[in-house]
């Protein structure tokens, strides 16, 4: 065998090595960013004078155990390809009004709704707090950023409209929770009267190309590819500008909230969400990191958002 024959069975042997290694990384990689968490950490089990809750952690706290202790509903629904979705339902006395609220990636529902839920529940409302796919105890293997959540939001509020026959529905969504509902803001049943929109992405595909150009320090053109052909064997497409797109045709009044330094979900998505929203809107932008606006800037959202909802809900 020629020298020129070795050096070029050993080259062929890299590159088929490098290939292979980069499919398995991106195999590794899909699985982190989409697997369900073994639990979802809860605020009250971590210490947050360590983390960019500090400077509110009393309040969060606080709140959390008195969320703790409130009875409630378990009640749960079936997913279009199967799953069992688990939720809680607060009853407020013989309230007709109802907020349903989504949560973020990889969060546990209170570690987000605890303080503005209880005032909701202080102003009369009963709480829907939904427990999406392959987050607690609802089944699912993947999170879908908001992909197969959003079909699954339309069936929680068929439930609800069933069940409990409120007559008038507040949504609330924070970050994926929020694209969630963005998603399918222009398929929403009449009774939905306003929609409270904190931090959401775009779209599926957007957010997990910013997610890994971020991390990685990349421009993940070819890592998408990957991405995209995962999800799709596992039974979802990363849709790009799902939610942005939605918003166009939504009339739904909605609130906006976003944090100026948000580096999961960057402002500027949040922005281009607002701009295409077709509905009567109000945007509260605050100096604070992703998903905590309500917390940081608590007294000013809740002012303004209590004259939005006043328009629009008895």
């Amino acid at each position: 065998m020629q020298a020129w024959q070795i050096v070029a069975i050993v080259l062929s042997g890299l590159i088929l090595f490098l290939i292979i290694s980069y499919i398995i990384s991106m195999h590794f990689l899909f699985k982190i960013m989409f697997k369900r968490m073994k639990k979802e950490v809860l605020l009250t089990d971590i210490d947050l004078s360590k983390t960019h809750y500090k400077p509110f952690m009393d309040m969060v706290i606080k709140n959390m155990n008195i969320f703790s202790m409130l009875p409630y509903y378990k009640v749960s629904i079936k997913s279009l390809d199967g799953l069992k979705l688990y939720g809680r339902y607060y009853k407020n006395g013989d309230s007709k009004k109802t907020l349903v609220f989504f949560h973020g990636y990889h969060a546990d529902p209170l570690n987000n709704v605890n303080t503005p839920g209880l005032k909701f529940l202080k102003d009369g409302y009963n709480l829907l707090l939904i427990t999406e796919r392959a987050h607690g105890n609802s089944e699912g293997k993947y999170i879908t950023f908001g992909v197969k959540e959003s079909e699954d939001a339309l069936l929680w509020l068929d439930f609800l409209n069933k069940e409990y026959k409120p007559e008038e529905i507040v949504i609330w969504g924070v970050s994926m929770g929020c694209a969630t509902v963005e998603m399918v803001s222009d398929k929403l049943p009449s009774n939905v009267k306003a929609l409270i929109l904190d931090c959401g992405f775009t779209g599926a595909y957007e957010e997990v190309y910013y997610s890994i150009q971020r991390r990685l320090k990349i421009k993940p053109r070819l890592t998408m590819v990957f991405m995209s052909l995962y999800a799709k064997i596992h039974g979802f497409t990363l849709e790009k500008s799902k939610a942005k797109n939605a918003l166009r045709n939504c009339q739904i009044p909605s609130f906006f909230i976003h944090g100026k330094n948000d580096l999961l979900v960057p402002l500027s998505m949040g922005n281009e969400n607002y701009n295409a929203c077709g509905a009567k809107k109000e945007q509260v932008t605050i100096d604070a990191s992703h998903a905590v606006s309500i917390y940081v800037g608590y007294d000013e959202i809740m002012k303004k958002l209590d004259a939005f909802l006043s328009e629009y809900v008895k």
